[in-house]
């Protein structure tokens, strides 16, 4: 499986790039629920932004497997938030892969 495909479980495959596409000139942010990892998806490439939530010592917890109470890390959010309003993805962001139309 492609490297993003273990993180995203639960996406039907193609739907959020057609809503990126409809809705958001081809860029959207997702949060997966099932994993907590955010997903920027931009024109055919998607991105594995990392996650908002953390837990009490600031880390994340990826897939949700350790089973912490996570809580909004503020920071994170911000620094996503500001990324987006400033359209700055490609700036940024370095670790680009293609999804293929697997979102």
């Amino acid at each position: 499986k492609q490297w993003y495909q273990r993180r995203v479980r639960g996406l039907n495959t193609g739907e959020c790039t057609k809503h990126a596409q409809k809705c958001g000139a081809g860029t959207a942010i997702y949060l997966v629920i099932m994993s907590s990892t955010v997903v920027i998806i931009r024109g055919e490439r998607v991105y594995l932004w990392g996650s908002v939530y953390l837990d009490q010592h600031d880390e994340e917890d990826i897939d949700l497997k350790r089973g912490k109470p996570l809580y909004l890390s503020n920071t994170r959010y911000e620094c996503l938030n500001q990324q987006w309003i400033s359209h700055s993805f490609d700036h940024t962001l370095k670790r680009w892969g293609w999804h293929q139309q697997q979102f």
